[in-house]
C-alpha cells in the first residue's frame, strides 16, 4: 500500500461490541499521512482481546478488524 491520508474510519463501535474484545484503537489521526511499515514508524492501530482459548481470541480479532473500514486517500 503506497502512503496516503487517513480521512476515516467506521466500525469501531461495532469492533469494541463483540465478545472478547477489550478494546479499539486508532492511534493515528484522521488527517495524518499514514507510511506503511517498514518505511513508515507507526502503526494504524491496535486491537486488544482476551479469553480463555487462543483461538477464540484470535477469532475475535479477526471478526473485530473484519468490522473496520479505512478511507485513505493517496497522498
Amino acid at each position: 500500500m503506497p502512503p496516503g491520508v487517513l480521512r476515516r474510519v467506521t466500525g469501531i463501535e461495532a469492533a469494541r461490541g463483540i465478545a472478547d474484545i477489550e478494546d479499539v484503537i486508532i492511534s493515528i489521526p484522521l488527517g495524518e499521512i499514514l507510511v506503511p511499515v517498514p518505511e513508515g514508524n507507526k502503526y494504524l492501530g491496535f486491537i486488544f482481546a482476551s479469553g480463555d482459548a487462543p483461538e477464540s481470541v484470535e477469532a475475535a480479532l479477526r471478526a473485530a478488524h473484519d468490522e473496520l473500514e479505512f478511507t485513505i486517500e493517496p497522498g
